[in-house]
């Protein structure tokens, strides 16, 4: 995968729990509860993401945060990319070229964009 390929990857919202980005960051999950109630994250509602109408319509009381966001609001402050995303993008793109191979894809760097 090239660096404009990830570019466009990363520019998809990623909404992930409170949960998930204690995991990611190994901050405690208290930690990141106060960091919402202080809205120190980029946080939507669960009905942004998935929507009012279909069969699950999404929460409005449930927020989650939006990790691209997060990297980017890190990136402004410190103009640097937090340590976390080096480590999740590389588990990222072994998922992506696992799942590429399990598809029958040659390679994710011949694909077009």
């Amino acid at each position: 995968m090239n660096e404009a390929e990830l570019r466009k990857l990363f520019k998809i919202p990623d909404p992930v729990t409170a949960a998930e980005f204690a995991r990611r960051t190994g901050k405690t999950e208290s930690a990141v509860r106060h960091m919402i109630d202080r809205r120190q994250l980029p946080l939507v509602t669960e009905r942004e993401i998935i929507g009012a109408s279909g069969e699950h319509p999404g929460s409005t009381r449930r927020l989650l945060i939006l990790w691209n966001e997060w990297e980017e609001m890190v990136f402004e402050a410190t103009n640097q990319r937090p340590p976390e995303r080096h480590e999740w993008r590389k588990q990222w793109i072994k998922k992506a070229e696992s799942f590429a191979s399990d598809l029958g894809v040659s390679s994710l760097n011949t694909c077009a964009v």
